[in-house]
């Protein structure tokens, strides 16, 4: 969820309910193992740096996975948004409707909460995304990502949502966000989750990567990797664009192609975010391409010409990187009937970020997050079943060798 708003508020409550206000300026494959149960792909162990987190594909709009909080532990369904730096969960303490329906951080329950204070009174944060608005106190526990404990992690108790019916409608399978964007636009300055792992060395590289299955009725959704990436998720070599900014996954591209003309061509700054459902740019260049692809008023296209539709070239480095009808057509959520197209317009205040590359690219090119060398890689992801294949190979492997080790070590 790509967040560009600029000024952020901390509030500090008291138990009086008196407010105060200060303003902030955000600018070895040995252990390798895939299990099966009930049709889903559990966690991943890839080597003692590089681990694995599965992700669930909600029918294209939404990838998350569960994280837990707390001894003993809760679980909740979160995107990982390389958009955002900050981890929220909805609390115990929300009592709307809408909360309700989601699981809810209790800390009561955990023997390892500890409160967040100032002069000891609670930290009030807001958090703006693109649609929504949350406000939530901080909070200090043990966050388990991908079977990693993360000690000491801040993050906030969300207790209320704006646009509760937005929510309620597209976020339904949600329970909170994992940002993964660089610590420098952490609202309230927050350590990150994933600067804590490493400060914690539960990874020693500073690299994470995601594979998003487009593949809806497949097993498995997604697998974000921790500590590096998997080349069993994606082939050949990556090509890496260096950040031209840190904070958001900022890079460049290079132009836009398309057989009638070219946009970008002079090259576009964009947002790599793995929180957007969408290909978001200027008004005038999504016009273009919608009326080269021939969808109609309402941004739909008959499902049956999906195979038929122009090729869209995005040239990032020097390379080319298509995308074809089945990559930037959806089906719509509600209406399974209904084929939409992903290139929506994005407003944005900010003269320089033109472009928001979300799930649809990153769902065909394997992305590769480096913070070690501040740059973005992208690899032709695999397809679904050749990852299965790959993986049940490995599967036999690593059972054959535990076997052996069993019978003759």
């Amino acid at each position: 969820m790509f967040r560009l708003l600029a000024v952020v508020t901390v509030l500090f409550m008291t138990t009086d309910a008196q407010l105060h206000r200060i303003s902030l300026y955000k600018m070895d494959y040995v252990r390798q193992s895939v299990k099966k149960v009930n049709t889903k792909l559990q966690e991943t162990f890839l080597s003692d740096d590089v681990l694995s987190q599965n992700l669930t594909n909600f029918k294209n709009i939404i990838y998350y996975g569960i994280i837990k909080i707390g001894t003993p532990q809760q679980e909740f369904k979160v995107i990982f948004d390389t958009g955002s730096a900050n981890l929220w969960v909805l609390s115990k303490n929300c009592t709307t409707p809408v909360c309700l329906k989601h699981n809810q951080y209790d800390s009561a329950r955990s023997e390892t909460y500890n409160t967040v204070t100032y002069n000891g009174q609670f930290i009030f944060l807001n958090l703006s995304y693109s649609s929504l608005i949350v406000r939530g106190f901080l909070s200090t526990d043990t966050v388990n990502v991908a079977n990693l404990n993360v000690k000491n992690q801040t993050f906030a108790e969300v207790v209320d949502i704006s646009n509760e019916h937005l929510f309620d409608r597209y976020e339904q399978e949600l329970d909170g966000l994992l940002g993964l964007s660089y610590s420098n636009i952490s609202v309230g300055g927050i350590t990150p989750v994933f600067d804590n792992i490493i400060e914690q060395g539960l990874v020693s590289s500073r690299i994470f990567s995601f594979y998003l299955n487009r593949d809806t009725s497949a097993d498995l959704g997604g697998t974000l990797i921790l500590g590096g990436s998997d080349p069993t998720y994606y082939e050949g070599d990556f090509t890496y664009i260096p950040v031209t900014r840190k904070g958001y996954w900022q890079i460049t591209i290079d132009r836009i192609k398309m057989t009638s003309e070219d946009l970008c061509e002079e090259s576009c700054q964009v947002v790599v975010d793995t929180g957007s459902s969408l290909i978001t740019g200027p008004e005038l260049d999504i016009a273009k391409i919608n009326t080269f692809i021939g969808v109609d008023e309402h941004k739909t296209v008959d499902c049956n010409r999906i195979f038929q539709l122009p090729t869209i070239r995005f040239i990032l480095g020097g390379k080319a990187f298509d995308l074809t009808g089945k990559d930037y057509i959806i089906r719509h959520p509600n209406h399974e009937s209904i084929c939409t197209s992903i290139f929506f317009t994005y407003d944005s205040y900010n003269s320089e970020i033109k472009w928001i590359l979300g799930m649809p690219f990153i769902g065909r090119y394997y992305t590769e997050f480096d913070m070690e060398r501040d740059r973005v890689g992208f690899a032709l992801a695999k397809s679904s079943s050749k990852c299965i294949e790959n993986l049940s190979l490995s599967h036999f492997i690593v059972y054959f060798i535990i076997i052996f080790l069993k019978l003759f070590v």
